[in-house]
Protein backbone atom coordinates (compact mmCIF):
# COMPACT_ATOMS: atom_id res chain seq x y z
CA UNK A 1 0.00 0.00 0.00
CA UNK A 2 2.86 2.35 0.81
CA UNK A 3 4.25 1.87 -2.71
CA UNK A 4 0.88 2.70 -4.26
CA UNK A 5 0.74 5.96 -2.31
CA UNK A 6 4.32 7.05 -3.07
CA UNK A 7 4.55 5.70 -6.63
CA UNK A 8 1.03 6.43 -7.90
CA UNK A 9 -1.33 8.52 -5.79
CA UNK A 10 1.09 11.29 -4.78
CA UNK A 11 2.66 11.64 -8.28
CA UNK A 12 -0.79 11.78 -9.91
CA UNK A 13 -2.07 14.43 -7.51
CA UNK A 14 1.11 16.51 -7.61
CA UNK A 15 1.34 16.43 -11.40
CA UNK A 16 -2.36 17.23 -11.77
CA UNK A 17 -2.13 20.25 -9.45
CA UNK A 18 1.04 21.49 -11.15
CA UNK A 19 -0.56 21.14 -14.61
CA UNK A 20 -3.65 23.08 -13.50
CA UNK A 21 -1.40 25.84 -12.14
CA UNK A 22 0.85 25.76 -15.22
CA UNK A 23 -2.12 26.23 -17.54
CA UNK A 24 -3.12 29.42 -15.73
CA UNK A 25 0.33 30.87 -16.37
CA UNK A 26 1.37 29.35 -19.70
CA UNK A 27 -1.80 29.93 -21.76
CA UNK A 28 -1.86 33.74 -21.22
CA UNK A 29 1.92 33.78 -21.84
CA UNK A 30 1.49 31.97 -25.18
CA UNK A 31 -1.24 34.44 -26.12
CA UNK A 32 0.99 37.42 -25.33
CA UNK A 33 3.77 35.94 -27.47
CA UNK A 34 1.34 35.36 -30.34
CA UNK A 35 2.11 31.62 -30.44
CA UNK A 36 -1.11 30.43 -31.98
CA UNK A 37 -2.51 27.79 -34.30
CA UNK A 38 -3.59 28.46 -37.88
CA UNK A 39 -6.02 26.03 -39.46
CA UNK A 40 -5.35 24.75 -42.98
CA UNK A 41 -7.50 26.14 -45.79
CA UNK A 42 -8.29 22.59 -46.90
CA UNK A 43 -9.22 21.61 -43.35
CA UNK A 44 -12.66 21.08 -41.87
CA UNK A 45 -14.88 24.16 -41.90
CA UNK A 46 -15.74 23.62 -38.23
CA UNK A 47 -12.04 23.78 -37.33
CA UNK A 48 -11.30 27.08 -39.06
CA UNK A 49 -12.85 29.03 -36.22
CA UNK A 50 -10.11 27.61 -33.98
CA UNK A 51 -7.43 29.68 -35.71
CA UNK A 52 -5.69 31.76 -33.07
CA UNK A 53 -5.86 29.15 -30.29
CA UNK A 54 -2.54 29.09 -28.38
CA UNK A 55 -0.17 26.36 -29.56
CA UNK A 56 2.84 24.60 -27.96
CA UNK A 57 0.82 23.83 -24.84
CA UNK A 58 2.37 20.39 -24.35
CA UNK A 59 4.64 21.96 -21.75
CA UNK A 60 1.56 22.18 -19.49
CA UNK A 61 1.62 18.42 -18.87
CA UNK A 62 5.30 17.74 -19.58
CA UNK A 63 6.70 20.22 -17.07
CA UNK A 64 4.78 18.66 -14.12
CA UNK A 65 5.79 15.19 -15.30
CA UNK A 66 9.46 16.16 -15.23
CA UNK A 67 9.25 18.07 -11.94
CA UNK A 68 7.64 15.11 -10.20
CA UNK A 69 9.87 12.47 -11.84
CA UNK A 70 13.35 13.99 -11.90
CA UNK A 71 14.14 13.45 -8.18
CA UNK A 72 13.55 9.70 -8.66
CA UNK A 73 15.40 9.63 -11.98
CA UNK A 74 18.73 10.22 -10.22
CA UNK A 75 18.49 6.80 -8.59
CA UNK A 76 16.29 4.99 -11.13
CA UNK A 77 17.76 4.72 -14.62
CA UNK A 78 14.54 3.26 -16.01
CA UNK A 79 12.74 6.50 -15.19
CA UNK A 80 15.65 8.46 -16.62
CA UNK A 81 15.34 6.52 -19.89
CA UNK A 82 11.68 7.47 -20.20
CA UNK A 83 12.50 11.12 -19.53
CA UNK A 84 15.37 11.14 -22.05
CA UNK A 85 13.24 9.93 -24.97
CA UNK A 86 10.26 12.06 -23.96
CA UNK A 87 12.41 15.20 -23.78
CA UNK A 88 14.34 14.37 -26.94
CA UNK A 89 11.23 13.97 -29.06
CA UNK A 90 9.67 17.03 -27.42
CA UNK A 91 12.63 19.11 -28.58
CA UNK A 92 12.19 17.87 -32.15
CA UNK A 93 8.48 18.66 -32.08
CA UNK A 94 8.80 22.05 -30.42
CA UNK A 95 11.44 23.04 -32.99
CA UNK A 96 8.93 22.15 -35.69
CA UNK A 97 6.26 24.24 -33.92
CA UNK A 98 8.66 27.17 -33.55
CA UNK A 99 9.48 27.20 -37.25
CA UNK A 100 5.79 27.06 -38.18
CA UNK A 101 4.47 29.59 -35.70
CA UNK A 102 7.29 32.02 -34.91
CA UNK A 103 9.30 31.88 -38.15
CA UNK A 104 6.06 31.68 -40.20
CA UNK A 105 7.19 28.71 -42.31
CA UNK A 106 3.97 26.72 -42.57
CA UNK A 107 5.59 23.37 -43.32
CA UNK A 108 7.94 23.52 -40.32
CA UNK A 109 10.84 21.08 -40.38
CA UNK A 110 11.27 19.22 -43.63
CA UNK A 111 10.58 15.50 -43.45
CA UNK A 112 14.25 14.58 -43.77
CA UNK A 113 15.18 17.06 -41.05
CA UNK A 114 12.59 15.69 -38.66
CA UNK A 115 13.71 12.11 -39.37
CA UNK A 116 17.36 13.07 -38.92
CA UNK A 117 16.73 14.70 -35.55
CA UNK A 118 14.65 11.74 -34.40
CA UNK A 119 17.43 9.41 -35.53
CA UNK A 120 20.00 11.36 -33.49
CA UNK A 121 17.75 11.26 -30.41
CA UNK A 122 17.27 7.50 -30.84
CA UNK A 123 21.03 6.97 -31.13
CA UNK A 124 21.62 8.87 -27.87
CA UNK A 125 18.83 6.94 -26.18
CA UNK A 126 20.08 3.57 -27.46
CA UNK A 127 23.68 4.24 -26.39
CA UNK A 128 22.51 5.10 -22.87
CA UNK A 129 20.20 2.07 -22.83
CA UNK A 130 22.93 -0.37 -23.86
CA UNK A 131 25.94 1.12 -22.05
CA UNK A 132 24.55 2.44 -18.79
CA UNK A 133 21.68 0.12 -17.84
CA UNK A 134 21.32 -3.61 -17.34
CA UNK A 135 18.04 -3.70 -19.28
CA UNK A 136 17.64 -5.84 -22.38
CA UNK A 137 15.80 -5.51 -25.69
CA UNK A 138 14.00 -8.82 -25.08
CA UNK A 139 10.28 -8.59 -25.89
CA UNK A 140 7.34 -10.41 -24.38
CA UNK A 141 4.68 -11.84 -26.67
CA UNK A 142 1.08 -10.98 -25.71
CA UNK A 143 -0.97 -13.86 -24.22
CA UNK A 144 1.86 -16.41 -24.48
CA UNK A 145 4.48 -15.75 -21.81
CA UNK A 146 7.10 -16.16 -24.54
CA UNK A 147 10.08 -13.79 -24.46
CA UNK A 148 12.37 -13.39 -27.47
CA UNK A 149 15.29 -11.27 -28.61
CA UNK A 150 15.90 -10.04 -32.15
CA UNK A 151 19.65 -9.84 -31.67
CA UNK A 152 21.26 -7.52 -34.22
CA UNK A 153 17.79 -6.46 -35.40
CA UNK A 154 16.78 -5.09 -31.97
CA UNK A 155 17.95 -1.56 -32.70
CA UNK A 156 16.41 -1.25 -36.20
CA UNK A 157 13.16 -2.65 -34.79
CA UNK A 158 13.21 -0.10 -31.97
CA UNK A 159 13.72 2.72 -34.47
CA UNK A 160 10.70 1.49 -36.46
CA UNK A 161 8.59 1.27 -33.27
CA UNK A 162 9.59 4.81 -32.27
CA UNK A 163 8.86 6.23 -35.72
CA UNK A 164 5.48 4.48 -36.01
CA UNK A 165 4.45 5.45 -32.48
CA UNK A 166 5.41 9.12 -32.79
CA UNK A 167 3.60 9.37 -36.11
CA UNK A 168 0.56 7.76 -34.48
CA UNK A 169 0.49 10.16 -31.53
CA UNK A 170 1.12 13.09 -33.88
CA UNK A 171 -1.82 12.15 -36.15
CA UNK A 172 -4.06 11.57 -33.12
CA UNK A 173 -3.63 15.18 -32.05
CA UNK A 174 -6.28 16.64 -34.34
CA UNK A 175 -9.41 17.01 -32.21
CA UNK A 176 -9.81 18.86 -28.92
CA UNK A 177 -8.96 16.50 -26.06
CA UNK A 178 -8.36 13.43 -28.24
CA UNK A 179 -4.64 12.75 -27.91
CA UNK A 180 -4.64 13.77 -24.24
CA UNK A 181 -7.59 11.52 -23.36
CA UNK A 182 -6.29 8.50 -25.26
CA UNK A 183 -2.80 8.87 -23.79
CA UNK A 184 -4.11 9.32 -20.24
CA UNK A 185 -5.67 5.86 -20.53
CA UNK A 186 -2.42 4.44 -21.97
CA UNK A 187 -0.42 6.02 -19.12
CA UNK A 188 -2.79 4.45 -16.58
CA UNK A 189 -2.20 1.07 -18.25
CA UNK A 190 1.56 1.56 -17.92
CA UNK A 191 1.14 2.21 -14.18
CA UNK A 192 -0.65 -1.13 -13.85
CA UNK A 193 1.87 -2.92 -16.08
CA UNK A 194 4.82 -1.51 -14.14
CA UNK A 195 3.44 -2.81 -10.86
CA UNK A 196 2.58 -6.19 -12.36
CA UNK A 197 5.95 -6.64 -14.10
CA UNK A 198 8.03 -4.84 -11.47
CA UNK A 199 8.98 -2.46 -14.25
CA UNK A 200 10.01 0.25 -11.78
CA UNK A 201 8.50 3.15 -13.77
CA UNK A 202 5.14 3.53 -12.06
CA UNK A 203 6.02 6.98 -10.78
CA UNK A 204 6.84 8.56 -14.13
CA UNK A 205 3.77 6.97 -15.76
CA UNK A 206 1.58 8.22 -12.91
CA UNK A 207 3.11 11.69 -13.32
CA UNK A 208 2.26 11.66 -17.03
CA UNK A 209 -1.29 10.55 -16.21
CA UNK A 210 -1.77 13.36 -13.67
CA UNK A 211 -0.23 15.94 -15.97
CA UNK A 212 -2.55 14.95 -18.80
CA UNK A 213 -5.59 15.18 -16.52
CA UNK A 214 -4.61 18.74 -15.65
CA UNK A 215 -3.90 19.59 -19.29
CA UNK A 216 -7.28 18.22 -20.41
CA UNK A 217 -8.97 20.79 -18.17
CA UNK A 218 -7.82 23.34 -20.77
CA UNK A 219 -7.82 21.16 -23.88
CA UNK A 220 -11.22 19.43 -23.95
CA UNK A 221 -13.74 20.96 -26.35
CA UNK A 222 -13.66 23.87 -26.85
CA UNK A 223 -9.89 23.74 -26.44
CA UNK A 224 -8.20 26.77 -24.92
CA UNK A 225 -4.75 25.47 -25.89
CA UNK A 226 -3.20 22.79 -28.13
CA UNK A 227 -0.20 20.62 -27.33
CA UNK A 228 1.42 21.08 -30.75
CA UNK A 229 3.98 18.76 -32.30
CA UNK A 230 6.16 19.19 -29.22
CA UNK A 231 3.53 17.58 -27.02
CA UNK A 232 2.41 14.88 -29.43
CA UNK A 233 5.95 13.75 -30.33
CA UNK A 234 6.90 13.76 -26.64
CA UNK A 235 3.98 11.43 -26.00
CA UNK A 236 5.30 9.14 -28.73
CA UNK A 237 8.68 9.11 -27.00
CA UNK A 238 7.04 8.38 -23.64
CA UNK A 239 5.01 5.44 -25.00
CA UNK A 240 8.03 4.00 -26.84
CA UNK A 241 10.40 4.25 -23.86
CA UNK A 242 7.91 3.00 -21.26
CA UNK A 243 7.05 -0.06 -23.34
CA UNK A 244 10.72 -0.81 -24.05
CA UNK A 245 11.75 -0.60 -20.39
CA UNK A 246 9.08 -3.17 -19.51
CA UNK A 247 9.67 -5.33 -22.59
CA UNK A 248 6.14 -4.85 -23.89
CA UNK A 249 6.83 -3.15 -27.21
CA UNK A 250 4.41 -5.58 -28.89
CA UNK A 251 1.60 -4.22 -26.71
CA UNK A 252 1.69 -0.80 -28.40
CA UNK A 253 -0.72 -1.75 -31.23
CA UNK A 254 -3.10 -3.14 -28.58
CA UNK A 255 -3.11 -0.38 -25.97
CA UNK A 256 -2.36 2.28 -28.57
CA UNK A 257 -4.86 0.95 -31.07
CA UNK A 258 -6.01 4.48 -31.85
CA UNK A 259 -2.46 5.58 -32.65
CA UNK A 260 -2.15 2.57 -34.98
CA UNK A 261 -5.49 3.17 -36.70
CA UNK A 262 -4.67 6.84 -37.23
CA UNK A 263 -1.38 5.98 -38.97
CA UNK A 264 -2.93 3.20 -41.04
CA UNK A 265 -5.76 5.48 -42.18
CA UNK A 266 -3.27 8.05 -43.48
CA UNK A 267 -1.12 5.43 -45.23
CA UNK A 268 -4.18 3.87 -46.88
CA UNK A 269 -5.60 7.23 -47.91
CA UNK A 270 -2.36 8.49 -49.45
CA UNK A 271 -1.58 5.17 -51.15
CA UNK A 272 -5.08 4.74 -52.58
CA UNK A 273 -5.16 8.38 -53.72
CA UNK A 274 -1.93 7.90 -55.69
CA UNK A 275 -2.90 4.51 -57.13
CA UNK A 276 -6.33 5.68 -58.31
CA UNK A 277 -5.23 9.20 -59.31
CA UNK A 278 -7.51 11.08 -56.97
CA UNK A 279 -9.98 8.65 -55.35
CA UNK A 280 -10.24 8.35 -51.57
CA UNK A 281 -11.11 5.59 -49.09
CA UNK A 282 -12.04 7.96 -46.27
CA UNK A 283 -13.85 11.27 -46.39
CA UNK A 284 -10.70 12.74 -44.86
CA UNK A 285 -7.64 11.38 -43.06
CA UNK A 286 -6.55 10.86 -40.31
CA UNK A 287 -9.61 8.81 -39.51
CA UNK A 288 -11.00 11.06 -36.75
CA UNK A 289 -11.68 13.65 -39.49
CA UNK A 290 -13.53 10.97 -41.49
CA UNK A 291 -16.02 10.67 -38.64
CA UNK A 292 -16.26 14.43 -38.21
CA UNK A 293 -17.12 14.80 -41.89
CA UNK A 294 -19.75 12.10 -41.33
CA UNK A 295 -21.49 14.28 -38.75
CA UNK A 296 -19.84 13.26 -35.48
CA UNK A 297 -19.12 16.07 -33.03
CA UNK A 298 -15.62 16.42 -31.62
CA UNK A 299 -16.80 15.25 -28.21
CA UNK A 300 -18.38 12.14 -29.73
CA UNK A 301 -15.11 11.33 -31.53
CA UNK A 302 -13.13 11.75 -28.30
CA UNK A 303 -15.59 9.65 -26.29
CA UNK A 304 -15.62 6.85 -28.88
CA UNK A 305 -11.86 6.77 -29.41
CA UNK A 306 -11.17 6.92 -25.67
CA UNK A 307 -13.60 4.06 -25.09
CA UNK A 308 -11.82 1.99 -27.74
CA UNK A 309 -8.51 2.75 -25.98
CA UNK A 310 -9.95 1.61 -22.65
CA UNK A 311 -11.02 -1.66 -24.26
CA UNK A 312 -7.57 -1.99 -25.84
CA UNK A 313 -5.89 -1.44 -22.47
CA UNK A 314 -8.15 -4.02 -20.81
CA UNK A 315 -7.15 -6.51 -23.50
CA UNK A 316 -3.55 -5.46 -22.97
CA UNK A 317 -3.87 -6.14 -19.22
CA UNK A 318 -5.39 -9.54 -20.02
CA UNK A 319 -2.45 -10.26 -22.34
CA UNK A 320 -0.05 -9.66 -19.42
CA UNK A 321 -1.74 -12.05 -17.01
Amino acid sequence: MENVVSQVIIPVLLSWILALAAGKIIIPWLKRLGIKDSEREEGLESHKKKAGTPLMGGIIFLLPMFIVSIPSAFKNRSILLVLILTLGFYLVGVTDDYIKVVMKRNLGLRVWQKLLFQFVIMVIFTVYFTKFTDLSFAMKVPFTGIVFDLGIFNIPFLFIVALATTNGTNFTDGVDGLCGSVTAVVAAFFVFASFYLNGNISLVCAAMFGGLLGYLFYNVYPGKVYMGDGGSLAIGGFVTAASLVMGIQLWIPIIGIIYAVEVISVVLQVGYFKLTHGKRIFRMAPIHHHYEKGGWSETKVVNAFTTVTIIGCLIGAWALL
